[in-house]
């Protein structure tokens, strides 16, 4: 998979994520409409997770799918 760009390009390769730019310029994603279980958090996933740019915030996401799998 290529590098996000933009956050329109995020979006469109994390769709189980709500993805936004908060007021202070940093990026967050949340899933959409999943909660995980105590399970999950004890591996490493997170509900949400932040960044300082589009590339970094997609290497998080990456590093998200490879823990669920």
């Amino acid at each position: 998979m290529s590098t996000p760009v933009i956050l329109e390009d995020l979006q469109a390769a994390f769709p189980g994520w709500c993805i936004w730019r908060s007021s202070e310029e940093r990026l967050w994603a949340t899933r959409n409409g999943r909660h995980l279980t105590d399970e999950e958090v004890e591996r490493g996933l997170c509900q949400t997770v932040d960044a300082d740019s589009v590339p970094d915030l997609a290497q998080r996401l990456r590093d998200q799918e490879r823990l669920e799998s």
